[in-house]
């Protein structure tokens, strides 16, 4: 159910690389209004959620926090997971951080999304009815040509649904895990 690293870890001046470069890939987004501010699209997942999540039919808790960080030049998503221990399955503990960022000059946002077994990936942000949709180009440190898709879709302001597929070999999206939080 976690997402295995196939190589090295990434540097910091990759990260930077990848981030700087990456906006340039995709078409960009609608320009904003004069009253727009920055990640107020995302606004839904500030603050503290909790819930349960399914890994084909394991079921742990997780909590995510979201908010504004360095000054409000970035919107950061932690999520921690927790598969306590069952039959011949030892206790599994996942951790994940997303850094979303504002490219003001192409009029789109940029993520990059590490995981706690060293996989990460730059994403292309996308809204969509009621939700977020982050897709990853590629993912560093695992098979090559896979890639991920982490999706949020507010059900009130109080709900939300997580949901994380991954795509290998060039195949269709195929669910991971899937939450329901609750804000707390």
């Amino acid at each position: 159910m976690q997402l295995r690293p196939a190589g090295g870890a990434a540097t910091i001046l990759a990260t930077i690389l990848a981030l700087s470069s990456a906006s340039a890939l995709s078409a960009p987004q609608a320009a904003p209004a004069s009253t727009w501010k920055v990640f107020q699209e995302l606004d839904f997942l500030n603050g503290s959620w909790s819930g349960t999540i399914d890994a084909g039919g394991r079921i742990g808790g997780r909590v995510v926090t979201c908010g504004p960080e360095v000054g409000g030049a970035t919107l950061v998503i932690r999520a921690n997971s927790v598969f306590p221990a069952s039959g011949d399955l030892a206790e599994e503990k996942t951790e994940t951080e997303g850094l979303i960022a504002y490219d003001g000059d192409k009029g789109k946002y940029v993520a990059f999304i590490v995981f706690s077994t060293k996989v990460w990936g730059v994403y292309d942000v996308e809204f969509i009815p009621d939700g977020v949709r982050f897709t990853s180009r590629e993912l560093a440190n695992f098979e090559v040509g896979a890639r991920s898709r982490l999706v949020f879709t507010r059900k009130s302001d109080t709900a939300l649904e997580e949901r994380f597929e991954i795509s290998r070999g060039g195949k269709d999206f195929a669910p991971l895990f899937s939450g329901k939080l609750t804000k707390k």
